[in-house]
């Protein structure tokens, strides 16, 4: 497995997918009763598989915390790093682990599919919890509560399913194009490359000024 590095290139990459992250659920979000259904999960999955998951989840962990700073849920905000941090976990040893990286449709969908679970499991276990210790509710009927409260979840896990295998090549392939594109040339290389095409072809020069 290629190691990972934060040069300024993949810090820059990083940056981006954080915001885009950001951008798909403050604009993009469905509401359904104390939830809502949005991208930005499967925006994370996306940016595990293509970047790996630590800086995945480094992604994540930027995106949905300004998310959350901004739209008045900082309480959730270290709640919101585990279960980001679960699903990278996941896709570490499922998709980096068992799959090997390979990208065939089925690793990609097998690691959404687990990856929706993980979050959806997460959730019924936090309000359950919740249920039961701050809401006074027996253990069965906090899990009923759970359950019907997270609808959003169910509708978000449901689209990372279905959103996955459609966004990760269209990324993977602009993540490709971005890493083999030519760099610029600096003045300096640019001059010493003039004066090497001049120095090798005279004519140029009187071509140049006649």
């Amino acid at each position: 497995m290629k190691k990972q590095t934060l040069d300024l290139q993949t810090l820059t990459m990083i940056s981006l997918f954080a915001a885009l992250i950001f951008l798909s659920i403050q604009f993009f979000k469905i509401p359904v009763g104390a939830q809502f259904i949005h991208f930005g999960n499967a925006l994370v999955v996306v940016g595990c598989l293509i970047f790996g998951s630590k800086l995945g989840f480094l992604a994540a962990a930027i995106g949905l915390g300004i998310f959350d700073l901004l739209n008045g849920y900082a309480a959730e905000i270290p709640i919101i790093l585990l279960e980001a941090l679960a699903v990278a976990a996941v896709i570490h040893f499922l998709y980096e682990g068992l799959f090997q990286r390979r990208d065939k449709l089925r690793n990609i969908l097998v690691t959404a599919v687990a990856a929706a679970l993980v979050k959806i499991v997460l959730n019924i276990l936090k309000y359950t919890l919740t249920g039961t210790l701050f809401g006074g509710s027996s253990l069965p009927a906090a899990f009923l509560l759970a359950v019907a409260k997270i609808t959003g979840t169910f509708g978000s896990s449901l689209a990372t399913v279905i959103a996955v295998p459609i966004l990760y090549p269209i990324f993977q392939q602009v993540r490709k194009a971005h890493k083999h594109r030519r760099p610029l040339k600096s003045k300096d290389e640019s001059i010493n490359s003039m004066n090497k095409k001049l120095s090798e072809n005279p004519q140029t020069v009187f071509v140049f000024f006649s």
